[in-house]
């Protein structure tokens, strides 16, 4: 199990903190706020009420054991001043957030390159599906190959993925499908892994409310967002 220490559970943190705790990671938080700590215990495993910017309220902490430390706060004179004291406390994978271009070159300048700059890889993330139709979300793998989250077509729905023909008609395959809202099966509280029933078989029906994770050349995967 990996181990990672969140620093700042601000809104941010606290959804960091959350999907590290239901992908198995033990976490523990880090705030100089009691209600913040409260807010986000159900996910943590150790709740630590201390300054990130105060080099003895961090050195108590087992910096070294961590796979990664999470700084989440996103005032820029506080974030990299608890990057400046992890550093020198020989902290090994810092994971920092940023809320500027300016901040993100700054931290590279101090050694931090996992840096997560939450409005432009969100706009990004949400600009790409937007520009694909039925898209929800997808990743770039090698050469033109992707894997992506789409709508299914009317036409696919109440039919199984043998009568679909998936592979021979498109050359792609179905890694999941994810209920969605609606769908009697849906979890709103679940983790998304629990709402997708990964690599089904060919006799699996596609559903009204589900998104459908393909795998395949992005011009094939064109074609099946064109359907109706």
């Amino acid at each position: 199990m990996q181990k990672f220490l969140v620093i700042g559970l601000n809104v941010f943190g606290q959804h960091f903190a959350k999907s590290l705790n239901e992908y198995g990671s033990a976490v523990t938080g880090f705030d100089l706020s009691r209600e913040r700590l409260d807010e986000a215990k159900a996910y943590l495993v150790q709740s630590v009420q201390g300054d990130a910017t105060e080099r003895h309220d961090l050195a108590g902490l087992p910096l070294k054991e961590f796979s990664g430390i999470v700084v989440g706060m996103g005032d820029p004179a506080t974030n990299m001043l608890s990057v400046m004291v992890l550093k020198e406390l020989g902290a090994p994978h810092i994971i920092a957030r940023a809320s500027s271009e300016d901040h993100c070159r700054a931290l590279e300048r101090m050694g931090v390159f996992d840096i997560v700059y939450p409005d432009r890889d969100a706009a990004a993330k949400s600009g790409k599906a937007h520009s694909m139709r039925n898209v929800l979300d997808y990743v770039p793998l090698t050469g033109e190959y992707v894997v992506m989250n789409i709508h299914p077509p009317k036409s696919f729905i109440g039919r199984s993925i043998r009568e679909l023909g998936i592979g021979a008609r498109f050359q792609c395959q179905i890694l999941g499908i994810k209920c969605s809202q609606g769908d009697k099966n849906w979890r709103p509280d679940a983790p998304e892994w629990e709402n997708m029933k990964i690599a089904p078989t060919a006799d699996e029906v596609v559903p009204e409310n589900s998104v459908l994770l393909f795998l395949g050349r992005r011009s094939d995967l064109q074609r099946i967002q064109d359907l109706d």
